[in-house]
C-alpha cells in the first residue's frame, strides 16, 4: 500500500509539471525578435538531441514559451529570449 501511495504521489508531481510546460507553449508571445534574421519559434521545437550546433539561450527566460532564433550556417543556429518589447 505504501508503495502504490509512493507511485500516486510522483505520478500527480510529474503531471503537474507537464500540465505547466503545456499551459506555457500556449501563451502568446511576451515579446519579439531583434529585426536582424531572428525567427520566433517554440522553445519546445529546440529541445533534444539535434545534428545541429545551438549558440546562446538554453531556456526560455521570460517564461512564455517561444525563443528567437537565427541561423548562422546550415549546422549552426543562434537562440537568444523573445526579450525585445513589441513595435520597437
Amino acid at each position: 500500500m505504501k508503495k502504490l501511495v509512493h507511485i500516486f504521489l510522483i505520478v500527480m508531481v510529474l503531471s503537474l509539471a507537464l500540465v505547466n510546460t503545456a499551459f506555457a507553449s500556449n501563451r502568446e508571445p511576451a515579446g519579439s525578435c531583434p529585426p536582424s534574421g531572428f525567427e520566433l519559434h517554440h522553445f519546445m521545437d529546440h529541445l533534444g538531441d539535434h545534428m545541429h550546433q545551438h549558440i546562446g539561450v538554453n531556456r526560455d527566460l521570460n517564461g512564455d514559451g517561444y525563443i528567437c532564433v537565427k541561423h548562422i550556417s546550415p549546422t549552426k543556429h543562434l537562440h537568444i529570449d523573445n526579450s525585445v518589447p513589441f513595435g520597437m
